[in-house]
């Protein structure tokens, strides 16, 4: 039977996308825990005594990794898979039964949900109506979808997640793709303008 290696946070968004069904659920750390060791025994015992889960730093700096990098969000030791986190499990899930998925597929759903979300957004309104002058920072939280109040590892994940869908554009985006292209440049209009808050969050 063909074998197919995970790296450790691969199989911890496999474990929380089958405790969730495959949604935003709420997991509490210790479900996520228990759920590994049951799934990946091998992997997440405890180190010395492998009849016992690991609950340790190792665990938990892989979870928060995985926040920072848009794949989950956290608080207070509460997690749940964000969109892109949803997305790259069922990758994952297709991986294993293995099922060959092109990345233009995979990254669909993905990419238009935000696009559809900044589509909608007042700042974005104002910036296809040359109105750059009315566009506050309130604006900018909201084209990441976070608020002034966001931690920062959410905020750094969101700022991510926003980056790797201004890639995908910048890459399939054709000429004449109006709107894709206006969200290309609201991104590149957004970002410099407020690059000093971007600063404050990264730093503090």
């Amino acid at each position: 039977m063909k074998t197919l290696k995970l790296t450790k946070q691969e199989k911890i968004i496999l474990s929380i996308l089958e405790i969730s069904g495959s949604t935003k659920k709420n997991i509490k750390f210790e479900d996520i825990v228990i759920s590994l060791f049951k799934k990946f025994p091998k992997d997440f015992h405890l180190k010395g005594y492998d009849k016992y889960p690991d609950s340790g730093d190792s665990v938990k700096r892989a979870l928060y990794m995985l926040r920072n990098r848009g794949f989950l969000s956290a608080n207070n030791m509460i997690f749940s898979l964000t969109d892109k986190g949803i997305y790259l499990g069922e990758k994952l899930i297709n991986r294993t039964k293995g099922i060959k998925i092109t990345e233009k597929n995979n990254l669909d759903r993905y990419i238009l949900n935000e696009i559809g979300r900044i589509k909608k957004l007042e700042g974005f309104k104002l910036f296809i109506n040359k109105e750059e002058g009315k566009i506050l920072d309130t604006d900018f939280y909201n084209y990441l979808g976070i608020s002034v109040r966001t931690q920062k590892g959410e905020f750094l994940g969101r700022l991510k997640t926003i980056e790797d869908l201004i890639i995908v554009l910048k890459k399939d985006t054709k000429k004449d793709d109006i709107v894709d292209n206006k969200i290309i440049n609201y991104h590149q209009f957004i970002i410099n303008k407020f690059k000093e808050l971007i600063s404050y969050h990264q730093e503090e």
